[in-house]
C-alpha cells in the first residue's frame, strides 16, 4: 500500500482539548501529513498546508492540544489513536507551511470492542 493509499483510509484531527475547537481535519482540509511514532510512546505529526494565522492559533494553545489519528481500512474495524501534546513542542515553518506537533503518550482503542 502506498502512502497516499494509506491516507485515503486514515485521517488526523487536531483539536483544542478545552473548548473542542477543531483546528485541522485532514479528511476535509487541504493538508497533507506524516505521522511517525516516537521512541517515548508518542508521535511526531508534520502537517503541510497550514496558513500562518492558523499556526499561530494552534501554537497559542499548544499545551492543550489533542491529536487524533483514525485508521479506517475498508472491510476492517476502525482503530483510533489519541495523543495529548502537553509539555511537548509545536513548531511552525512558514517557508514550507508545515506545522510539526510532538505528542506525548498515546491511547489506542478499537470502538468495535466497546459497542457490539
Amino acid at each position: 500500500m502506498t502512502a497516499q493509499e494509506a491516507h485515503d483510509h486514515d485521517r488526523i484531527l487536531v483539536k483544542h482539548a478545552v473548548t473542542g475547537r477543531m483546528f485541522v481535519n485532514s479528511g476535509a482540509d487541504d493538508v497533507t501529513y506524516t505521522l511517525e511514532r516516537s521512541a517515548e510512546g508518542g508521535a511526531i505529526l508534520s502537517i503541510r498546508g497550514i496558513p500562518p494565522w492558523l499556526a499561530e492559533d494552534i501554537r497559542g494553545v499548544r499545551r492543550e492540544l489533542n491529536v487524533f489519528h483514525f485508521e479506517e481500512p475498508p472491510g476492517l474495524p476502525p482503530v483510533k489513536h489519541w495523543f495529548y501534546v502537553g509539555e511537548k513542542d509545536v513548531v511552525y515553518d512558514e517557508a514550507s507551511s508545515t506545522l510539526t506537533i510532538e505528542t506525548g503518550a498515546e491511547i489506542t482503542y478499537k470502538p468495535d470492542e466497546y459497542w457490539a
